[in-house]
């Protein structure tokens, strides 16, 4: 609430207000009230003239009559709210229209048209007052968000243009990236494909250290763009990763004799090569493996390289002959591991705490396993989510998870927070499933909070409102996940109003040595606690990005720091 009449008087002087009235002495009588309030107000004789001046007038808030000729003040205010769905609106109507006054908000209008006030005629004061003091923090508080959004938005555009540059030129040697070499790889039909691999590399670094070992690599990608610059055709270099580069020509055209020639010019140039670092003589040799094949040219590449190493040969190219992969392919292996851990019950959760600022944990995320066949081992979600979704049996596996994990709520004290995509939120059996189990147990609900992750994949934002009041009258808490990874629509934030906001690992991972990371947690922080919702931060992993989540108030953590995820949490309790 506002602190005084004066400064909600003061606030409203800057203000256009569009005042609807059809009874003339009505009119003359509450403008004289008014313009104790606005300097600026704009008058309309009924719906229809008041739905003109609105289009004609840049207006911030609409205060009219419900019972009016020729178009009444509710069918107007759905026609402005289609036009401009921020504008504030205070509807009144007289005492004598007081049944048609309640039917109107028995009909929920007000709820659908987002009518901020209804007041009754003669305005009081006071009850005047209090409205029009809702209002004006509505709108204080929208036009914060916006200010917030664009300077996030700016924030976030910087750092992504930053990223891409650093996504396409590795930071270590300046040749061109893993990500440039599978971009360019994928745009090319039959490309001609050189893997270039360092011999023992592993163990340069383990004698002469990390340190010398980068330097090694970094001259020897020095030599490998010197000799390729006296070669006619232009082939582009790219180091992939460690101690692996590739070359890739991208003509249409093969000619074996040609890629004869480069083998040996780059055996001659490269192999046995003695690189003096720190007055140490380090010799290398290489390895190539090569492939012309049209799919799956990067593996085909890897396997002529691998063969080659384990046959001590030189270079090997790619042939049929040499694959000793199965038929089957590695999604149609994993499809398989997926089935038999459904079928066996091998879908485990697991949960990891998320604590206080003094480190008490206060409740547990719920996250997916598959536990592997006649195995403790569990599988992590990066082994198996993608094809779990490829092969449409994403659905199976987290509802089998998120009905387990409210049967924990029922059987425990805990508090559990459960993931939901998009796809869980479009899923009518488990989430009849959901409601069914909230009904049998009232109580449990208020010691859930579904965590919604926000991502293009969601088509229609009208469904995650529908989820969240149809689960939040059970008292379940909503979180949004992954805040801050790239996709973060803000306006949806403030119509949902979330309880919590879980700022991604990728912001939260490096806030103490990038600076522009800090900033954006910072700012989300500052949007969030503005709007009364809480911060969780994720993938904290060390003391000192704690303390410095704790400097900017963020409300609580999560991370290998505190706690690894873990099956039984009964043994964690303290």
């Amino acid at each position: 609430m506002l602190d005084s009449s004066k400064e909600i008087t003061l606030l409203c002087k800057g203000l256009k207000l569009l005042y609807v009235e059809d009874d003339i002495k009505t009119r003359e009588t509450t403008l004289h009230f008014l313009n104790n309030f606005f300097s600026n107000i704009i008058i309309a004789v009924d719906g229809e003239d008041g739905l003109q001046k609105f289009k004609e007038n840049p207006i911030d808030i609409v205060m009219s009559d419900i019972n009016m000729p020729k178009l009444n003040g509710l069918a107007m205010v759905k026609e402005i709210k289609n036009s401009n769905e921020d504008v504030s609106v205070l509807m009144f109507s007289a005492h004598s229209d007081s049944v048609y006054f309640l039917e109107a908000i028995q009909l929920d209008e007000a709820i659908q048209l987002d009518v901020d006030a209804y007041l009754l005629k003669p305005l009081n004061y006071k009850a005047f007052s209090e409205a029009l003091a809702k209002v004006l923090k509505k709108m204080r508080l929208l036009k914060l968000a916006k200010n917030y959004q664009s300077d996030l938005e700016f924030e976030v555009k910087k750092q992504n243009e930053a990223i891409i540059k650093r996504l396409y030129f590795d930071d270590l040697t300046n040749l061109y990236s893993r990500y440039s070499f599978f971009k360019d790889l994928a745009a090319l039909k039959a490309p001609m494909l050189l893997l270039i691999d360092i011999d023992n590399f592993k163990t340069i670094n383990e004698v002469y250290g990390s340190e010398i070992g980068s330097e090694v690599l970094v001259k020897f990608a020095t030599y490998l763009s010197l000799t390729l610059e006296n070669e006619v055709d232009s082939y582009t270099l790219y180091r992939i990763s460690s101690d692996e580069f590739a070359l890739l020509d991208k003509t249409e055209h093969i000619i074996p004799e040609k890629y004869e020639i480069l083998i040996e010019t780059l055996f001659s140039k490269l192999n046995n090569l003695t690189l003096v670092i720190h007055k140490n003589k380090i010799t290398i040799n290489i390895t190539i493996g090569l492939s012309s094949v049209e799919e799956h040219s990067y593996e085909s590449a890897k396997i002529a390289l691998d063969y080659a190493k384990e046959n001590k040969k030189p270079y090997m190219m790619y042939s049929q002959a040499i694959d000793n992969r199965r038929n089957s392919s590695l999604t149609l292996q994993c499809r398989d591991v997926i089935l038999r851990a459904i079928d066996t019950n091998g879908v485990v959760n697991v949960y990891q705490a998320i604590v206080d600022k003094n480190e008490n944990t206060v409740k547990y995320e719920t996250l997916m396993r598959l536990r592997k066949e006649k195995s403790l081992k569990l599988i992590e979600p990066f082994d198996f989510l993608d094809v779990a979704i490829k092969t449409k049996l994403y659905e199976q596996l987290s509802m089998r998870v998120i009905l387990k994990a409210l049967e924990k709520v029922r059987t425990s004290e805990h508090t559990l927070s459960l993931n939901f995509t998009y796809s869980d939120i479009k899923n009518r059996a488990l989430l009849e499933k959901i409601e069914s189990f909230m009904r049998d147990n009232p109580h449990a609900g208020k010691r859930c909070i579904f965590e919604i992750t926000e991502s293009e994949s969601i088509e229609s934002y009208e469904d995650v409102k529908t989820f969240i009041k149809r689960f939040r009258k059970h008292g379940v808490l909503i979180a949004i996940d992954d805040f801050g990874s790239g996709f973060s629509n803000f306006e949806y934030i403030l119509e949902i109003e979330p309880d919590y906001l879980k700022i991604d690992g990728s912001l939260i991972k490096d806030i103490d040595t990038d600076t522009k990371a800090y900033t954006l947690v910072e700012a989300i922080v500052g949007f969030s606690h503005k709007l009364g919702i809480k911060v969780i931060a994720e993938y904290v992993h060390s003391k000192i990005i704690f303390d410095m989540l704790k400097q900017l108030n963020v409300d609580e953590y999560q991370g290998f720091y505190f706690a690894k995820a873990v099956e039984n949490i009964e043994k964690e309790k303290k």
